[in-house]
């Protein structure tokens, strides 16, 4: 899989959708790479699933991107990006499939849309993207301190050695683990207070 890096933390990783899609639009690169990573998995996992080699997800994958910038600012409904992408993913794995075997049916199209996920499996994925935006949320109403260190401790990849944390925030490296601990305590408040199911 092509995997898109961070190496330090990024300032809007936090952001909803709707708010995410609107720096891209301003034209924001950091913002455009958080967008891309926050959707890679979902996007990989429909061709794979199809039985796509991985070099034809990473085109599946290329190709999804190019159409969400070219469509991103005609988005109707912007909170509901996470679904977009889907129909745009699975329309590219058939064209793509059909680029290889060019006498696919319809009928062929209907057997391998029942393969991909459009019941149970579908919703758990939508619900999943819910609650990683719920908690983005709530990571928002944290005190600069906290919501720094949970972005670089969840939201950067590759994952920050505790050292280079510590350089970035200025801060003992030994004090990372209580301070988490202490952070994630006021997250689960804020959580609760929005009503988040499953704290």
């Amino acid at each position: 899989m092509y995997t898109i890096h961070r190496m330090t933390v990024q300032p809007f990783a936090l952001l909803p959708d709707p708010e995410l899609i609107e720096v891209c639009l301003k034209g924001s690169g950091q913002a455009w790479e958080v967008l891309l990573v926050r959707y890679q998995r979902l996007i990989y996992s429909i061709p794979l699933r199809y039985g796509l080699p991985e070099h034809d997800a990473n085109d599946v994958f290329q190709n999804v991107s190019l159409r969400l910038w070219e469509n991103l600012g005609g988005l109707r409904d912007r909170a509901r990006l996470g679904a977009w992408l889907v129909i745009t993913t699975r329309r590219e794995c058939w064209r793509m499939m059909r680029q290889r075997k060019p006498d696919t049916t319809v009928l062929e199209e209907q057997a391998l849309e029942e393969i991909l996920p459009t019941g149970p499996r579908s919703e758990d994925e939508f619900l999943i993207l819910e609650r990683q935006s719920q908690v983005r949320a709530a990571i928002g109403h944290l005190e600069a301190p906290c919501r720094e260190l949970l972005s670089l401790l969840f939201y950067t990849e590759p994952r920050p050695a505790y050292s280079e944390i510590a350089r970035n925030l200025v801060i003992p490296e030994g004090s990372i683990g209580p301070s988490r601990s202490r952070c994630l305590e006021k997250l689960m408040k804020i959580l609760e207070d929005m009503g988040f199911a499953d704290v």
